[in-house]
């Protein structure tokens, strides 16, 4: 099923271009503030409660409404499952994202570029063309992780709760990005254990669709499996995947100019990388059938 679950939600992420407008999380973070100040302060009470308390109650909610709909009839379950699913992936396009910033580089107008890349990573970023390039392929890299890899990770393991589980550490990880209280401190604890596996498995998933000897290459050892800060990882071993593909074709003359190839390779890399999140899920589901 969640071999199934997965192709369906690739298959609406391609094609219905709406549902980026559908992804709004507003409700989540309004929740949050509501139920952070309806909380009792007890003297016990830390950002760790006050994050489980409420990322439970939402878990909760969709684990009830998983198992009574699975109760009612099966399919009605799976539909949920692919609904969730396809929720929980983006918010935004990631396709959208790189067509926006290449379509900018080629017209020169590094201003909008500049925009299109901050809206992929989610932050200000103001950098001349060259540094942008290499910025906006370090993110597609670590982005694909966040919005699509990691959320199919977590699904395949808990089903719909796990991939709201990610959702909700990724979007609690953001909101909370410029504040220092226990609440935030918490939201990235919670975001680091849940991005810890994905980000293994995104980057051996680079490692076979890319250059796997130069992803190696770019690792301080395999410690770095276990050791190594997720993020950075990702963008280390993509960045290496990526390595000989950036070697071929470049003249002198085009060195000195941003190289937007590398934009293409990145999200290149991306869409062979989810190929074989699909293949081996298939070869673990026909597996099960046989065994």
């Amino acid at each position: 099923m969640s071999l199934l679950s997965v192709i369906f939600a690739l298959i609406a992420e391609s094609f219905i271009s709406s549902l980026t407008e559908l992804r709004r999380f507003d409700f989540v973070f309004r929740y949050v503030s509501w139920s952070r100040a309806k909380l009792p302060t007890f003297s016990f009470q830390n950002g760790h409660v006050t994050l489980v308390i409420i990322v439970a109650s939402i878990l909760f909610s969709v684990w009830l409404v998983s198992a009574m709909l699975g109760n009612v009839l099966g399919l009605f379950g799976f539909i949920f499952g692919i609904a969730v699913l396809i929720f929980m992936i983006g918010p935004r396009d990631l396709e959208e994202d790189v067509r926006n910033i290449n379509t900018s580089l080629e017209n020169k107008d590094y201003e909008a570029a500049n925009f299109y890349v901050s809206s992929l990573a989610g932050r200000t970023i103001s950098e001349p063309p060259m540094q942008l390039v290499q910025t906006a392929k370090e993110e597609i890299l670590l982005q694909a992780n966040t919005r699509m890899l990691g959320v199919f990770f977590w699904f395949i393991l808990l089903g719909p709760v796990g991939a709201v589980l990610f959702r909700l550490s990724c979007l609690l990880k953001d909101n909370q990005r410029d504040e220092t209280d226990d609440f935030a401190e918490a939201s990235r604890e919670l975001y680091q254990v849940m991005n810890w596996l994905p980000a293994r498995v995104c980057v051996l998933s680079y490692a076979v669709a890319g250059s796997f000897v130069d992803t190696m290459s770019y690792w301080n050892g395999i410690s770095d499996l276990w050791l190594r800060e997720s993020e950075e990882f990702i963008v280390v071993s993509g960045v290496g995947a990526l390595r000989y593909e950036q070697r071929v074709g470049r003249s002198q003359h085009e060195d000195t100019e941003p190289d937007i190839d590398a934009i293409h390779h990145a999200a290149s890399l991306v869409k062979r990388a989810v190929i074989v999140w699909v293949v081996l899920l298939g070869l673990l589901t026909v597996t099960g059938w046989l065994f």
